[in-house]
């Protein structure tokens, strides 16, 4: 994660008083949740290629919330 991103984590995590050590707040840091971002980053490029040459409306709106879906479960934390 970049420093930005991760000191307006940290002050969240501050706001909330969400100690360091959950395992969800782990997960972030991972080596593997890193990779999955970059498969997330991949699919959604080739998912916005999709829609570009279905030139369809209803197929961008199809497109995009399988995309959504798969992405949220995809980084979902794995216990």
């Amino acid at each position: 994660m970049s420093n930005h991103r991760r000191s307006w984590l940290d002050k969240v995590r501050r706001f909330y008083r969400l100690p360091e050590q959950q395992p969800e707040y782990q997960w972030l840091s991972s080596p593997l949740y890193r990779r999955r971002i970059e498969h997330v980053k991949t699919g959604w490029i080739i998912a916005g290629l999709l829609m570009l040459s279905l030139n369809s409306l209803g197929a961008v709106f199809v497109i995009t919330a399988f995309s959504a879906f798969m992405s949220l479960a995809y980084l979902e934390y794995d216990q």
